[in-house]
């Protein structure tokens, strides 16, 4: 984990496709402010935003007519292409890292940052400690198919491309499970809250 040069204590947290990060992010965001950053990147990608401004250089981004990047078919092409995904990357992940620092240096005390990609994008180091939410990929597949609409040949492609579920659990500081009712979940995310607030009790 970083250094500790400031007196805030940020935690990554992250997770592979449909374990639920948004929703422990949610359960979270009740106990210390949380960035999400697939919305710093949808905001990188509207008219106005840096990264439509550099995306739009690569002939093969899809934008829009109003401007916007079309982040579905941008996605797609990138999962088909892994050196278009390189590109986009190089271009989208700086200014991630720029966004999230600027919003780090505003806050005090705890705070937390929803990183989809934390572990294939090797930036552990950014972080004082790492929560993964994690699922059986039976209950991972379902979410995706009814949550997302992905067939199953695509969510189990999806899923093969990141950083296998059990190595991102085992290089983690705390790992929640989401296999069970949101109850549960909030009862493991409470609990951690306490254990970070209160590490002499336990």
């Amino acid at each position: 984990m970083k250094e500790k040069d400031r007196a805030v204590h940020v935690i990554g947290l992250t997770g592979s496709m449909g374990s639920g990060k948004s929703t422990a992010a949610g359960l979270l965001s009740g106990c210390m402010p949380v960035l999400d950053l697939d919305e710093v990147n949808r905001s990188l990608l509207l008219p106005a935003g840096r990264g439509t401004e550099l995306l739009s250089q690569l002939s093969w981004v899809p934008v829009q007519s109003d401007g916007t990047v079309d982040r579905k078919e941008l996605a797609a092409r990138m999962f088909q292409d892994p050196d278009r995904r390189k590109q986009a990357e190089s271009i989208l992940h700086p200014l991630l890292w720029e966004a999230m620092d600027s919003w780090i240096g505003q806050q005090h005390g705890f705070c937390a940052v929803e990183v989809p990609l934390l572990f294939e994008t090797g930036s552990q180091e950014r972080f004082d400690e790492i929560w993964c939410v994690t699922c059986s990929e039976a209950t991972a597949l379902q979410r995706l198919r009814e949550g997302r609409g992905y067939a199953e040949q695509e969510a189990r492609q999806r899923l093969a491309c990141q950083y296998p579920a059990a190595d991102k659990a085992a290089a983690s500081n705390v790992v929640l499970c989401n296999d069970g009712d949101p109850e549960d979940l909030k009862s493991q995310v409470l609990a951690a809250v306490q254990r970070l607030e209160k590490p002499d009790e336990q």
